[in-house]
């Protein structure tokens, strides 16, 4: 049978739509697996690692892929360190490193180019890892390695990014004059390694730097320093500890003032805690007092002529003409102060602890007869203990067994006189009410891995970095600090290591080969309402645990229970 051609015409168009149709329809396109891998190094076609006798030239580096170069200027980093700066540039699959015309490569030494995580794939940024060209410029690859770990003095957690220094020269000021002969960075975890070093005795320095320069510039830096050189050989392995610190600076007295009687201010650009004084004026009594960078010296000398004050901190030793100022037109003109107004509430006491009065001048004496403390019922006063405080002369103490009532306290005029002689001229009353004993805390510290020879200086710190009571220890086993009735919350141990006794944390000098006064914090168990936390301190195991500080071992009690956890209010069921 034969078709008529007016029937194939359409079919074939009928045919033709069909597979159209079948190719318009959408569906999903895949390009594979994700690329993971990171480029490859085309040993072949690059610039032969690990040569020796080797001649300033360009590096190249060539990969398996196209690539890209990120942060250059700070990943790519060569030691020993070259005056001018390594040139990076890049062209298709190949990384290119040149020297700069006018730098001369130290003789008989082997160098080390790390690129750290600058070269990445271009499609995925996969970093290539532990890249590193090596080459000496004498006949062999020297092939020792210094490694170690840098924390910092004070917090004892590890440091990043600092960078640790070794020197063939042996003098001080080689730290800021003179670029090292080898260098590396510590990672994350504070760790550093420097590989390809020569058989050799080095100077070990390390900071941690505001602009990298491989100088200290002591511009608020930090450092830190071996006290004697290493010797690293084949035999040798050199794992070094370093504690980064800021020193302190020589303290210098930028400000005087002594236009107001009885009271000589100086401003000093650091804590004046171990300034001493002298002073030769007859009849005179000083009072000290430090509030941060400040020293207030409180006299009462008679003297209307200047008289000298010498002032010694540090290498500083300044001769200061303190104005004399008439006495007597003062004492008229000015009255002794409380520093804070009477509340017209009660306020609430606590009953273990005295009462504190704070003036605004150092006391030196007091008429009991005239500080008066009367209970809601009974209309006799009641006999309190007043002191002056020892440890604060401005603060007036007044002592009693407070009971669980309301009080009523009263200072007539004339009852307390300062040291400048300046009199309380007014009258001064407040209401008190004594808090019950079990809405306190009771903080028992068992203090032991005392090591010999040192002495520890305490400072228990309750909420923002507030200090409750500071002590020392040393030369001992164990010793047992108890602190009652302590307000509730969260409280931590400030521990430094007091090399010179002076009740404070001094910071290290690099060029008076002193090293940074160590110094640790640990949170304590959360004090809560009529409990007791016993907890054990070992303060060897505190410095040297690891920058993590965890909380201290013990047990919390209830203050008429028994040692060992037994969680029960007092006085509760």
């Amino acid at each position: 049978m034969v078709l008529k051609k007016k029937f194939i015409i359409p079919c074939v168009l009928l045919i033709m739509l069909s597979v159209c149709y079948q190719c318009a329809q959408p569906g999903v396109l895949t390009g594979g697996a994700r690329d993971t891998m990171p480029p490859v190094l085309n040993t072949a076609e690059s610039t032969p690692n690990l040569q020796t006798n080797f001649n300033k030239q360009t590096i190249e580096l060539k990969f398996d892929e196209f690539i890209q170069l990120k942060k250059a200027n700070t990943e790519v980093v060569i030691s020993p360190p070259l005056v001018y700066n390594l040139k990076t540039r890049l062209k298709g699959k190949s990384v290119f490193v040149e020297f700069d015309d006018q730098e001369i490569l130290r003789p008989e030494a082997t160098y080390t180019i790390n690129f750290g995580e600058a070269i990445q794939d271009f499609t995925e940024s996969n970093k290539v890892e532990n890249l590193t060209f090596v080459f000496s410029t004498g006949d062999f690859i020297d092939s020792l390695s210094v490694t170690g770990k840098v924390t910092d003095a004070i917090t004892g957690k590890v440091v990043e990014k600092a960078i640790v220094m070794l020197y063939d020269v042996m003098e001080d000021s080689v730290v800021h004059q003179a670029l090292p002969f080898y260098f590396g960075r510590t990672d994350k975890a504070g760790i550093f390694k420097i590989n390809n070093v020569k058989s050799d005795t080095f100077k070990v320095v390390a900071l941690l730097e505001n602009f990298t320069n491989y100088k200290f510039d002591n511009n608020g830096e930090s450092i830190g320093f071996l006290e004697k050189p290493i010797i690293v050989n084949d035999s040798t392995a050199n794992k070094i500890d370093i504690s980064l610190f800021i020193e302190e600076g020589r303290n210098r007295l930028i400000k005087v003032d002594s236009s107001r009687y009885g009271q000589l201010k100086m401003i000093f650009t650091n804590d004046p805690k171990a300034a001493t004084l002298e002073y030769d004026v007859a009849n005179v009594e000083v009072y000290r007092e430090n509030i941060a960078d400040t020293l207030f010296v409180w006299h009462n000398t008679t003297a209307i002529e200047t008289w000298p004050l010498v002032v010694m901190v540090d290498t500083l030793r300044d001769t200061i003409m303190v104005r004399g100022i008439e006495r007597d037109s003062f004492l008229k003109k000015n009255k002794l102060r409380i520093t804070k107004a009477a509340n017209l509430a009660a306020v609430k006491i606590n009953p273990l602890k005295s009462l504190p009065i704070a003036f605004a001048s150092p006391l030196q004496n007091f008429d009991t007869s005239k500080i008066k403390l009367y209970s809601d019922s009974l209309k006799t006063s009641l006999p309190v203990v007043v002191t002056i405080d020892s440890l604060d002369r401005k603060n007036l103490s007044v002592r009693y067994a407070w009971a669980d009532t309301s009080y009523y306290f009263r200072i007539l005029p004339g009852a307390v006189t300062a040291l400048t002689g300046l009199v309380y001229a007014d009258t001064f009353t407040q209401n008190y009410e004594s808090l019950p004993r079990d809405v306190f805390g009771d903080l028992t510290l068992n203090i032991r891995g005392i090591q010999s020879g040192t002495t520890y200086f305490l400072e228990l710190l309750f909420k923002n970095d507030n200090l409750v009571e500071s002590f020392s220890v040393a030369n001992d086993t164990l010793v047992v600090k108890k602190i009652v009735a302590l307000p509730t919350g969260n409280y931590s141990l400030r521990v430094t290591k007091d090399r010179n006794n002076n009740g404070r944390r001094d910071s290290g000098n690099y060029y008076r080969k002193e090293q940074p006064e160590q110094q640790r914090i640990t949170t304590l168990e959360e004090l809560r309402a009529g409990w007791e936390v016993d907890t054990e301190i070992d303060l060897e195991k505190l410095f040297t645990a690891s920058a993590k500080v965890e909380k201290p071992e013990g047990s919390v009690r209830p203050e008429s229970g028994r040692p060992g956890g037994e969680k029960r209010e007092r006085g509760n069921k």
